[in-house]
């Protein structure tokens, strides 16, 4: 009993905890998935820290924040309201919130106190849905809507998305300048519950503090493109640089390269046995964040903010200053070497050796071409929809817009490109120097391939007309055997037939006569034997003559047994068989009667069975009588004047078959013969 109620208190126990109200917003956003589905109770007291709209609004208390849900919207609600809710645990897209049952205003305070975040702060989530302070470099500012505006915050390296429910005309100069941001920390979430990306929620530009105004553009200095990014050169993040040169290359979508038009820097330290390399005038990739009209050969003056693009320094969020028209850039003949070990990034180049042509086709911005350099295979990128009229294995000389698509750190510390492609302005960058020859590899595998197509037909024909001389051939076989029955028919029946006919005339006279009876014995018994010659001459002449072949074995066997002399009984005992060809059907008959024939003659059979049945490896045919038997051992190999056995034997040997003797004297006959299949 003792152990029975301290189960039972333990049961009310966890019934009343798993009822309690969740009275924190830390317990709340931190309730497992699953168990925010169950729809517990809620009764928190919080500050409103943000509305995003009459239906949702942010809340925080002293442990953490979370998000409300209202069912009708609420329209009177601000930031700063001391609220109590009271309702249920709902899953929401990242974590629990409340859907509201009932909201009492307690009063109205300063809003909750913001914590100071970095990026990785609201990367990881740490501070969603809750109010933080964050600085950072303003960067660019443009209409997200209608009334909002989007700024983006270089925070150190990264650059984060605030969103502002307040138009970009009432906002304070933001860019190049150092901000001081109370936001409400959120982001983009997917189908699987998980953060994304982070961004800002800002109401107004009360909000945004400006800590350090930026310097007007005018009054940069203008620096040289190599010393952008440079050990000691500007803070993190850095301002806006101001750099002129030479248009190399512009874009639609905002891309610029330029090439620097300040004097370049000193060489690297070279090696005792090297000659000092020439100076090079960097250039530089520009991304505005507005399209300028610009042509190649102008000197512009561009400021925007340096960042490191790949393998080089480039400017980002940049826009024009000044232009001026001059003439335009030669390109820089490199090396495939010089070409590969980023030296000319960003930089108008034109490759020495020719290069060949081998394929190009369709991207989402224009066309991609492979192209070889001395066995070496290089990228080439053409921004244009239409398709470009190109020969493939043309040889060509190429002229673009170095671009090192990547770097890595190879040994002593020192960063190397990966792969270099080109960036072609035009199709006017490619100029043919010789078309290619007629037979390129495309146009050998296609010659092949007819060829081939070809010497199929040719098989195939070949093999038709093989096919119908194999059934020409066994036509006239056929046909010439037919012929040669028939006319081995009409001399059996015109010369053999015929004397017997008349010996058998002449011994019927014979028969008239008065004679001794030894004489009327040998006349009748030679009778006899003549009568039975016609009989066996009869059915040779109906054997050569019958054109009709059975379609199997049974019937033929079933054909055998319907010409059995009068007064013997010939069984039939046949089981399915499957198909043989039709010369071992003809081969099986002729032994079936022979040995039917052998019964008959030589064993006085008076009752005969022919047995046919077949396992999956052999046919057996067996012929049975009830004759007189005899010794198979001495009988069977042959006598004088007798072949049967000896040409059932010769037949077996013809299809491969064996044939077997069974008999004892007094007890009748077995002749067993095995096809295998």
């Amino acid at each position: 009993m003792k152990w029975l109620f301290h189960g039972f208190c333990v049961a009310l126990l966890m019934q009343s905890a798993a009822h309690a109200q969740l009275t924190r917003a830390i317990d709340i956003r931190t309730l497992p998935y699953e168990r925010s589905l169950e729809k517990l109770p809620v009764d928190l007291t919080a500050t409103i820290g943000f509305v995003e709209s009459g239906s949702t609004v942010f809340v925080q208390d002293v442990t953490a924040g979370t998000h409300l849900h209202f069912k009708p919207v609420r329209n009177d609600l601000r930031v700063g309201d001391e609220v109590r809710v009271k309702g249920t645990t709902t899953a929401g897209l990242y974590f629990p919130g409340v859907d509201v049952s009932e909201l009492q205003i307690l009063g109205h305070t300063a809003p909750p106190a913001a914590v100071p975040a970095t990026y990785d702060d609201l990367a990881t989530g740490r501070f969603h849905y809750q109010r933080v302070v964050v600085e950072g470099l303003g960067r660019t500012l443009t209409p997200l809507d209608e009334n909002r505006s989007l700024l983006r915050l270089a925070m150190g390296s990264r650059v984060i998305e605030v969103r502002i429910d307040s138009p970009p005309e009432s906002a304070p100069a933001v860019i190049d300048t150092r901000l001081r941001i109370t936001a409400l920390a959120a982001g983009g979430i997917n189908d699987r519950r998980q953060l994304v990306f982070p961004y800002l929620r800002v109401t107004d530009w009360s909000d945004v503090v400006i800590t350090q105004k930026a310097a007007a553009p005018e009054l940069l200095p203008i620096i040289s493109v190599a010393a952008l990014l440079r050990f000691g050169s500007a803070d993190e993040p850095h301002h806006r640089t101001r750099i002129r040169g030479t248009i190399l290359a512009a874009f639609k979508d905002g891309r610029v390269f330029l090439r620097d038009v300040t004097p370049p820097p000193p060489p690297r330290d070279t090696k005792k046995d090297e000659s000092p390399k020439p100076l090079l005038s960097p250039s530089i990739a520009i991304r505005l964040n507005s399209s300028a009209s610009l042509r190649p050969g102008e000197v512009a003056e561009i400021i925007g903010f340096p960042v490191m693009a790949g393998f080089s320094a480039s400017l980002a969020d940049a826009h024009v200053l000044t232009t001026e028209a001059a003439e335009p850039p030669a390109p820089a003949a490199v090396s495939l070497r010089e070409f590969q070990n980023g030296s000319h990034d960003a930089d108008l180049v034109q490759l020495t050796p020719p290069a060949v042509l081998n394929d190009f086709f369709r991207t989402n911005d224009g066309y991609e071409l492979s192209l070889t350099f001395g066995g070496n295979s290089i990228r080439a990128f053409l921004l244009q929809n239409t398709i470009p009229r190109f020969e493939l294995g043309s040889v060509c000389q190429i002229t673009g817009i170095c671009l090192v698509e990547s770097a890595t750190t190879d040994k002593g510390f020192r960063s190397e490109p990966d792969r270099a492609s080109l960036l072609l302005r035009s199709v006017d960058d490619i100029r043919v120097l010789s078309t290619a020859p007629f037979w390129t590899a495309r146009n050998l595998v296609m010659a092949i391939i007819l060829l081939g197509g070809l010497v199929l037909i040719t098989l195939v024909w070949i093999t038709f007309q093989r096919r119908q001389i194999t059934r020409l051939e066994r036509k006239i076989v056929h046909q010439a055997t037919l012929d040669e029955r028939q006319r081995i028919a009409r001399e059996f029946h015109d010369t053999l037939e015929q004397e017997l006919t008349g010996l058998s005339l002449r011994l019927d006279a014979a028969a008239t006569r008065p004679l001794e009876d030894k004489a009327r014995s040998l006349l009748e018994n030679s009778r006899s034997l003549v009568s039975r010659i016609q009989s066996e001459a009869r059915n040779l002449v109906s054997d050569l003559r019958d054109t009709e072949q059975a379609t199997t074995l049974a019937d033929a066997l079933q054909l055998l047994a319907s010409r059995a002399p009068d007064g013997i009984a010939i069984h039939l005992d046949f089981h399915p068989v499957p198909p043989i060809p039709s010369h071992v059907t003809h081969h099986l008959r002729m032994i079936a009667k022979e040995a039917v024939t052998n019964a008959l003659k030589h064993a006085n059979a008076s009752q005969i069975t022919l047995h046919l049945s077949s396992i999956p490896t052999l046919i057996t045919l067996r012929i049975i009588d009830n004759g007189r038997g005899f010794d198979p051992s001495a009988e069977t190999h042959g006598k004088p004047g007798h072949f049967g056995c000896i040409g059932i034997r010769e037949r077996c040997r013809k299809i491969h078959a064996e044939a077997e003797w069974q008999s004892q004297p007094g007890q009748g006959t077995s002749v067993i013969v095995t096809l295998p299949l």
